[in-house]
């Protein structure tokens, strides 16, 4: 048997299967699931408006209907219950998907200490002491780091673009990109 599909049905499997790709093999299971609880709520939802325009106009309606016609008021309140049951299981897996992308983002901050050089190693501390901000005449009072080494350490984590320097008058200012600060400050409750 052939089964037909509109053209929206496809571009929404298409759209679908593309935003799977994307996501870590782990996240999709949860990801799957929130989809289908909000969809199955946003159904019950117009449910519930459907049965309470029946009930506003007197028609004819399908027996099917009759029990949540004749109860939209207790049907009204099941769906705010579950709007609510709904809206914490959707913090739960969502929370649970930005905590793996965050123990991801501080393995790969972790992963990329380990590519520095003991000198540039030494900056980097000294900012994230600072949190995310230090000045260039303080790296080079680190202990054997001189101005021409700093200035020579600063120039090759900018190339890499593991800090930005900002001018203020003739004082370089060193600051960490947030998004690499976050990643290798150390956890609040942690030393």
């Amino acid at each position: 048997m052939i089964e037909t599909i509109s053209w929206d049905g496809f571009v929404g499997m298409l759209l679908a299967e593309r935003i799977l790709q994307k996501l870590p093999k782990k996240g999709r299971r949860e990801l799957l699931l929130l989809v289908f609880i909000i969809s199955g709520f946003t159904f019950l939802l117009l449910a519930l408006v459907f049965t309470y325009h029946l009930t506003t106009e007197q028609a004819q309606y399908s027996p099917l209907l009759g029990p949540l016609v004749n109860y939209h008021v207790e049907f009204m309140i099941a769906v705010a219950t579950l709007g609510l049951a709904v809206g914490a299981g959707t913090f739960y897996l969502l929370t649970a998907i930005v905590e793996k992308k965050d123990a991801e983002v501080k393995w790969n901050a972790n992963l990329l200490l380990k590519f520095l050089n003991e000198d540039e190693r030494a900056v980097i501390e000294l900012i994230l002491k600072r949190k995310g901000v230090a000045y260039q005449t303080e790296i080079a009072s680190l202990k054997g780091m001189g101005r021409v080494r700093a200035h020579r350490t600063i120039a090759k984590l900018l190339k890499r673009g593991v800090i930005t320097v900002r001018k203020a008058g003739k004082i370089n200012i060193l600051q960490m990109p947030d998004e690499l600060l976050e990643g290798l400050a150390p956890e609040k409750g942690k030393p």
